[in-house]
């Protein structure tokens, strides 16, 4: 037998005799056994729910508070105190100005959905007070709106490009001619809507004193809202606090959707169309 083959052979020998020992040392760890998953249930259809579907499933869910027919009045019996300060678009925006300041003073500090907020006993009517904050920046709108525009509505882009082809080529040809441009039917018969619209009211003449008289009833409803929002709320003054709030919600509610102007204004903001026309086309 040759060095080699002897040499060979021991090493051999002595790598059986390691090996197990090493299977001793080195052991599979079991597998992690994972519960079993769970099954889950899965909505498939799209989930699309409006502000207003949101709140009103909150309000449904919740005992019912009454409107204070008493605060209700106070709230609304002032008498429009008109003075004559408002001649122009000018006048009428700073008599609006001090009203405006105190809303944003008051939102910007959380508003009253703030106030519902801090307070564990009327939380869950948070809704209402986000509703509230709302109403409010609409009433503030309208009014601004209807200083800026009551001798007349501005022209946008839209009502420019439109009346001036409606002009020159009438409502049918100028229907035809965004259609070929890929346009769809829906807006095109927004846009034409809203330039008749604009052409009947460019020149109109909307009445100040009944603006000054809007801003003179609108100010009780503000201070209220002020005094509303600063409040601290506990659970023996919590029910007068849920009936105020829903009281002038309520008030807010009915001046927005029963008075001419505000109607008109909020009306105008919600139907004017955003699309960029060219003026070229």
């Amino acid at each position: 037998m040759s060095k080699d083959s002897i040499v060979l052979g021991v090493l051999l020998t002595i790598l059986l005799a390691a090996l197990p020992a090493c299977a001793e040392e080195v052991q599979e760890e079991p597998a992690v056994q994972l519960p079993p998953m769970e099954h889950t249930w899965v909505r498939k259809e799209a989930i699309k729910k409006s502000k207003d579907v949101f709140f009103s499933k909150q309000d449904e869910s919740r005992p019912e508070i009454p409107v204070d027919e008493v605060l209700a009045k106070k709230l609304t019996e002032t008498k429009p105190d008109v003075k004559g300060l408002v001649k122009d678009t000018d006048s009428c925006l700073a008599l609006l100005k001090p009203l405006d300041k105190k809303r944003t003073a008051v939102q910007k500090a959380g508003g009253v959905w703030s106030a519902f907020e801090r307070s564990p006993e009327v939380r869950d009517y948070s809704g209402k007070g986000m509703q509230i904050d709302s109403r409010i920046n609409k009433l503030i709108f309208a009014l601004s709106h209807l200083c800026k525009t009551a001798k007349g509505l501005p022209q946008n882009n839209i009502a420019r490009v439109i009346s001036n082809k409606v002009s020159e080529n009438g409502k049918e040809a100028v229907a035809e001619e965004f259609l070929g441009l890929g346009k769809a039917q829906k807006d095109i018969d927004i846009w034409l809507e809203y330039a008749d619209y604009w052409q009947k009211n460019q020149k109109r003449d909307l009445a100040y004193n009944s603006i000054e008289g809007l801003m003179a009833q609108s100010t009780p409803l503000i201070d209220f809202y002020e005094e509303l929002a600063m409040r601290q709320v506990d659970a023996n003054s919590s029910q007068g606090f849920l009936s105020d709030a829903v009281t002038l919600l309520d008030t807010l509610k009915k001046l927005s959707s029963t008075d001419e102007y505000i109607v008109l204004a909020l009306n105008e903001e919600k139907d004017a169309p955003y699309e960029n026309l060219d003026p070229d086309m």
